[in-house]
């Protein structure tokens, strides 16, 4: 039977099973949202229209709806430290500036494409001779509607949607493991309640020690479940009816996470010719192409 221990809430007891979950969670979420911010204000804004219940302080920090903690940013890691979520969102400004310290190939390249955005289109020109012209205006018009010009800018711009693949790849792994773990949940609680009902009757035995041998099969995987079920958190049995809910809910979950990398990844689809033509265009310029850092994708 039920121990008498207190109970967790369903959604604690999976997340504690999930363990680093809502970290996982709010480091895709806040991928998301710079993604698609130039300011701090507008990611603050997204970051509540997912959900998010914000507390500024000395540290940033955001508690997810269900969440009983608020989750400081610092504990992310250094990649989503306050001020480098201000730094990512720098690089979306509407205005690129050149810092004055740029190196040379930097600032030369940007200086080109200066000339194509103020008219003189000579530079662009002859990249697009001995170019598909449809590809080279696709790759400027692109370059110019995210204010990608800067070399630098744009591989930053490559790297975050990377990085927000490889969020949302995590992301599905554990919805995954999160939808197993649930009907592990469910078939044991089916075994549970059907060894609940053997034993409930034994009360009404003639003879309850002759029953007890009957079924001691029952009482074996009755007490074995139980111990199962408690590994998972499980102290109070969820009706059927609530689990039968809870993985539709960890199914549309699953199905949404999947539906997100897809369209990052023809993001990312898109970006490769892009990045392409741009390292075409720079070495045309005469500039070298800067190596690449390593991907975090395989």
């Amino acid at each position: 039977m039920p121990t008498g221990q207190k109970a967790k809430s369903y959604k604690e007891n999976m997340e504690y099973k999930r363990g680093n979950s809502w970290k996982a969670k709010l480091k895709y979420n806040v991928d998301r949202a710079i993604w698609s911010s130039v300011s701090f204000d507008e990611f603050l804004m997204k970051m509540t229209e997912s959900g998010y219940e914000i507390r500024k302080g000395k540290y940033l920090a955001f508690r997810a709806p269900e969440q009983k903690h608020f989750t400081n940013v610092k504990t992310l890691g250094a990649y989503y430290a306050e001020d480098s979520i201000l730094r990512r969102l720098e690089k979306n400004r509407h205005k690129v500036r050149i810092p004055q310290n740029a190196s040379f190939k930097v600032r030369t390249f940007v200086q080109m494409t200066s000339y194509v955005a103020d008219g003189n289109r000579t530079g662009f020109d002859q990249w697009a001779k001995k170019n598909n012209l449809r590809e080279a205006a696709k790759t400027f018009n692109y370059l110019s509607q995210h204010n990608l010009l800067n070399y630098e800018d744009f591989q930053n711009h490559v790297a975050d949607l990377e990085a927000s693949i490889h969020a949302a790849d995590n992301n599905i792994q554990q919805v995954q493991q999160a939808l197993q773990n649930q009907k592990v949940i469910q078939k044991h609680c089916e075994i549970y309640r059907a060894c609940r009902d053997v034993i409930l009757a034994e009360k009404d035995a003639p003879d309850r020690l002759l029953y007890r041998k009957q079924y001691k099969a029952e009482y074996q995987l009755h007490e074995t479940t139980l111990k199962e079920l408690a590994e998972f958190g499980i102290h109070k049995l969820p009706s059927a009816e609530k689990l039968q809910r809870q993985q539709m809910e960890l199914e549309k979950e699953l199905s949404s996470a999947k539906k997100e990398k897809q369209d990052l990844q023809k993001q990312q689809k898109t970006l490769h010719i892009i990045e392409n033509n741009f390292d075409t265009m720079i070495r045309e310029a005469g500039i070298k192409v800067p190596e690449k850092a390593p991907s975090l994708l395989h």
